[in-house]
């Protein structure tokens, strides 16, 4: 056999882009399979994953105390305490446990005064489902819990099974094999004489690889015969997806290596430009990939290392953790805190310009959408009360700050479409997640003048002029760029059948409507406010005006769970609940986008998903949405 001379060498960072082209559609096929949830530690989705429960399934007591009738409550203080009776006005409750009606309220054991065994006395009134924790709090039926090519982990399988997701799609592992070649090695365990060499590199890529959640086996040894190696690749090519060979990968006249592939497939690169490490084989057979190791441990580490572990991520989608980073960020909230105690905010974190930005996520024990969620967690320290916008935090990482580097900051109002599109998304690049946090339009606005976020969802309708988004944008920025992502369908949001005969704004007022509200910085509640001024309907007559929501979906949940009759939202959010609807107005709804994100290359990968039939398909598919301006951008300097 003829000495194989490395010819044409590549650096690094070529090698393995001329490699990788190479395998473009090796990577694009996709093997699922569903797996029992309790199983799923450490596994990657392979479709997006959607709750089958609300989380959690019903109004519970978010304190010991009394549960009450908020209402009999009213006009209580310090100089007009009240007695309530037992069973009559009230009952006594622990954490945990269910709101039943007639009650809707809790009131703290500690802000109580026990009269007798059947009478306390209260001296401060209580609103609706104060210190209740709320059905959908954490989640809500039919929301998306993790788009496709997440890796799961611990708080996410107990987060799935509380949504009653007992069995889910996964990517296969990988299956690899390993073939230690060489007339003079043998198994440590076999060493007689001197000339031989214990071969241990297996033991190292074996556990290597496997702490990437790949499935390694390691064949018996195989001694320098071009032949015999040969065929075993042809033979193991059909079960395995990734051939690895051990030594035998250099220009040596017993290196076979280099020919056994190139005789059964083709070999895109021999001999690296690093040092070392340079003789690696990168090759493919059967359209896999096959590679020949160096045989030295430290070469061979550094092919592992460098070429290898990219592979293999790169075709499994599996995401590395890490938790011991610490960096320097911005508060994107004002955020209120303990002064009796030391507050573990977690926090979704993205880059803006040159600035981290921290997002807190969903507080409160209970919800462990806030541990699935997390890139960081941000220490507040005893005794301090506020943490205000724009304050410089510590932010201690739970992802590697790559990937913190790649995520999208979304703030405004969220629309389902977001979740769509945080799917799509990580189709075409595995390594970009959406971190989103729902804080109204205006609340959007506001986010991106700060320079607190990439792009913000916002539809605010302007009384005087008619039009969208702009009159409000141009109170506190001069020059910005908005995208259209779509129509959308508002209305009222009612029980099926409509049995309150909810037709118009006029019949919000009736006795026995139950109304439930967005928040004061949406663009829903603006919309409410529009209407009723323009039929001089007070908001006082409407029985829960004051009752608020933050999302659609756990608006029309509320209506669902019968704890209202009627809100305001968007016919997709009355789709998922089975609701009726009655439709009101077509919305525009926009994106905000921030100067620095124009020209990124993932502004682009977001107009071409939205831009694209398949988009636009699923989009209309769930109802309510017309995508007939979607990506047009409006420009405006003033």
């Amino acid at each position: 056999m003829k000495r194989r001379f490395y010819l044409n060498k590549k650096d690094l960072e070529e090698s393995i882009s001329v490699y990788f082209k190479e395998l473009k559609d090796y990577f694009s096929k996709d093997e699922l399979e569903y797996i029992n949830t309790r199983e799923g530690m450490n596994r990657i989705t392979a479709l997006p994953i959607f709750a089958n429960e609300n989380v959690p399934s019903y109004n519970s007591s978010a304190m010991d105390g009394i549960a009450v009738v908020s209402k009999k409550t009213y006009g209580t203080n310090e100089s007009n305490p009240i007695i309530l009776e037992k069973e009559k006005d009230f009952k006594y409750i622990n954490t945990g446990y269910p709101i039943n009606n007639p009650y809707d309220s809790v009131i703290m054991i500690e802000n109580i005064e026990i009269i007798d065994d059947e009478h306390v006395q209260i001296r401060n009134s209580v609103y609706p489902y104060k210190d209740v924790r709320k059905v959908g709090e954490d989640i809500c039926k039919g929301e998306m819990l993790f788009p496709r090519y997440h890796t799961l982990t611990a708080a996410d399988i107990s987060f799935l099974m509380m949504a009653k997701v007992f069995e889910i799609p996964v990517i296969k592992k990988m299956k690899i094999l390993l073939i230690p070649t060489g007339n003079e090695i043998v198994k440590p365990e076999e060493l007689t004489e001197g000339f031989q060499i214990p071969e241990t590199n297996s033991l190292m890529i074996k556990n290597y690889l496997e702490q990437l959640n790949a499935i390694v086996d390691v064949n018996e040894i195989l001694s320098d015969d071009l032949e015999i190696i040969k065929s075993t690749i042809f033979e193991k090519i059909k079960e395995y997806d990734l051939i690895l060979l051990n030594a035998g990968s250099s220009a040596g006249s017993k290196d076979f290596t280099y020919h056994a592939i190139n005789d059964l497939g083709k070999v895109i690169i021999h001999g690296i430009n690093i040092k070392p490490g340079k003789p690696a084989v990168l090759g493919i057979v059967n359209e896999k990939p096959v590679i020949g190791l160096p045989g030295f441990p430290v070469s061979c580490n550094i092919i592992m290392e460098d070429i290898v572990k990219p592979l293999l991520l790169n075709k499994t989608k599996y995401e590395i953790y890490y938790d011991n980073e610490k960096i320097e960020g911005i508060s994107a909230k004002r955020i209120h805190s303990s002064i009796t105690e030391k507050e573990y905010l977690r926090v979704g974190v993205g880059k803006v310009e040159n600035n981290y930005i921290a997002i807190p996520l969903k507080r409160g024990a209970a919800n462990i959408s806030s541990i699935s969620n997390q890139d960081g967690i941000v220490f507040i320290d005893k005794g301090v009360e506020v943490v205000e916008d724009g304050d410089e935090l510590f932010i201690h990482l739970r992802r590697s700050k790559s990937i913190i580097d790649n995520n999208i900051l979304i703030t405004g109002s969220h629309d389902l479409l977001l979740d769509l599109l945080a799917d799509f998304i990580k189709k075409y690049d595995k390594d970009i997640n959406i971190v989103s946090a729902n804080v109204g339009s205006l609340g959007g606005i506001l986010s991106i003048a700060k320079g607190y976020a990439h792009m913000a969802g916002m539809h605010l309708l302007d009384p005087e002029t008619g039009e969208y988004n702009i009159s409000y944008i141009k109170e506190y920025m001069d020059n910005f760029k908005l995208m259209n992502l779509s129509y959308r369908e508002q209305g009222f949001i009612i029980q099926k059948g409509n049995p309150k005969n909810i037709k118009d704004f006029e019949d919000l007022t009736k006795d026995g409507v139950r109304y439930i509200n967005r928040q004061k910085t949406a663009g829903t509640r603006i919309l409410l406010d529009y209407y009723l001024d323009k039929k001089d309907i007070s908001p006082k007559k409407i029985h829960g005006y004051s009752d608020e929501e933050y999302s659609h979906v756990n608006l029309a949940l509320k209506i669902k769970k019968d704890m209202a009759d009627v809100g305001l939202g968007i016919k997709a959010a009355a789709n998922i609940y089975d609701l009726d609807f009655v439709p009101i107005a077509l919305e525009r709804y926009d994106l905000l986008i921030h100067e620095s994100f124009i020209n990124d290359k993932r502004f682009e990968l977001i107009m071409n998903i939205i831009t694209s039939k398949e988009f636009k398909e699923e989009a209309y598919n769930l109802g309510g949405y017309i995508l007939k301006d979607t990506g047009k951008i409006w420009e405006v300097v003033l």
